[in-house]
């Protein structure tokens, strides 16, 4: 029988359609293609935030730094997959069905490598609530095991994005399937699937609360560490220092280090005790900012560990979190706008304060999620094309992924080989667009 696919052309566009088709989180990020990632520049691309600026009052111009960040992506996740054939298969057995199928299963693989890699992005929201009455948030989110199970708990994901001055727009939210059964249920609503519908379609959830909500099996897993886990009042890890807050002039991003991080000093975490990335933090007494209204928010501002640490014998560490700690109305050395446009914080954390975690110690948290569209971006590049055999390109405009189909023969086996190559990136841009949501 012959072959189903005339050219490489065919074979890489194929591919990409399959691949695409099986995507969710791929599909609801921000996806960009960028043809100038080469090893010249590291395989790191500069990706632009926007400015902010505070509304003054009086026909008396106070001009304002135009003030941007800049976020970084590694273009460095290689991944592929490759089918080799022998010429009595070619002839025996691999005709057009099982190219199809076999099609089908490779680009399911890429897929799952995609979309588990931007899953596991959202370990760096710092926000995550636990679902409660409708309008109400839970600040401080210390039992993240609890399962979403009724759309009332699903819509505080909305509220905490709205708080955070997430546009009301472009929303999605990924949990497991275990949440999507109990949502479903509690809709009592009959979903069919069809034969012919993408991934996206057929793990989606009806909309709550203006959230396009979906189901994946690639929600991210978080071991949280051996740290004491603290009260947040009287007990636990406290901050070791003063004045450990940072001007937004200087954490909004330049070379290759990516803005909207700092370092933070802790005491009494435990001796020789460990914080796993992604855990989240709260600490006594600094609120969450409000910066489009300029008023402290009622809940504890939340931060993520960015990186894994080991505590000394005292229980001291240094912690890369994000967000910075940037307080409303304080001086950068120039003026106060850009602190205040981007602050984070109503005041400085006070030395001595106490940290509380969110999570019980040693415990593996299911992390489901909620974010714009702008929250995280995948960065797709073109790879090199090959010397030999036989290739091509496809990108998808949507998603900017980006595919090679590469063919050749090995003459002394006899063996033909098909394969399908990619490399992307991603990372959050703004992790005050996405929160972490779980039950109540």
């Amino acid at each position: 029988m012959a072959n189903q696919f005339l050219n490489a052309q065919e074979y890489a566009n194929v591919m990409l359609l399959l691949l695409k088709n099986q995507l969710v989180f791929g599909r609801l990020v921000d996806g960009q293609f960028k043809d100038q990632v080469t090893d010249e520049n590291g395989l790191i691309i500069n990706v632009k935030r926007p400015p902010r600026f505070v509304a003054t009052s009086g026909a008396t111009l106070q001009a304002q730094d135009l003030l941007t960040g800049s976020m970084f992506v590694s273009v460095t996740q290689y991944k592929n997959v490759h089918i080799s054939v022998g010429d009595l298969e070619y002839v025996q057995s691999f005709n057009v069905l099982m190219q199809n199928e076999t099609m089908k299963s490779a680009a399911s693989t890429l897929a799952h490598d995609v979309d588990k890699y931007i899953a596991t992005q959202t370990l760096g929201f710092n926000g995550w609530i636990a679902g409660t009455a409708p309008g109400t948030i839970s600040g401080n989110a210390t039992d993240p095991t609890k399962m979403i199970a009724t759309p009332s708990q699903a819509m505080a994901a909305h509220t905490r994005l709205m708080a955070n001055g997430c546009p009301n727009s472009d929303i999605s939210a990924v949990i497991s399937f275990d949440d999507g059964q109990s949502i479903r249920g509690s809709l009592l609503s009959d979903f069919t699937p069809e034969i012919n519908r993408s991934m996206l379609e057929k793990v989606r959830i009806p909309i709550i609360s203006e959230i396009d909500w979906y189901a994946s099996q690639q929600t991210p897993s978080l071991t949280t560490g051996t740290r004491t886990q603290g009260n947040g009042s009287s007990t636990g890890a406290t901050v070791n220092g003063a004045n450990q807050n940072v001007n937004y002039r200087n954490v909004s991003g330049s070379g290759n280090v990516d803005g909207m991080t700092q370092t933070f000093l802790i005491t009494g975490g435990g001796a020789s005790a460990t914080i796993a990335a992604g855990e989240v933090f709260t600490i006594q007494g600094c609120y969450a900012w409000d910066w489009r209204q300029q008023v402290k928010l009622a809940d504890l501002q939340q931060f993520t560990v960015l990186n894994a640490v080991t505590l000394n014998g005292s229980g001291v560490g240094t912690l890369t979190i994000t967000p910075p700690i940037i307080v409303q109305g304080t001086n950068d050395g120039v003026n106060t706008y850009g602190n205040s446009a981007f602050g984070t914080v109503d005041s400085i954390p006070v030395s001595g304060n106490y940290v509380q975690w969110a999570g019980s110690a040693s415990t593996v948290l299911r992390v489901k999620s909620a974010f714009n569209k702008r929250a995280i971006s995948l960065v797709s590049a073109r790879l090199q094309m090959p010397f030999t055999g036989v290739a091509s390109f496809a990108t998808d405009p949507d998603t900017g992924i980006a595919i090679r189909y590469w063919r050749g023969s090995d003459i002394t086996s006899g063996q033909h080989v098909h394969r399908w190559d990619m490399i992307y990136g991603a990372a959050v841009m703004d992790n005050f667009l996405g929160t972490r949501i779980c039950g109540s």
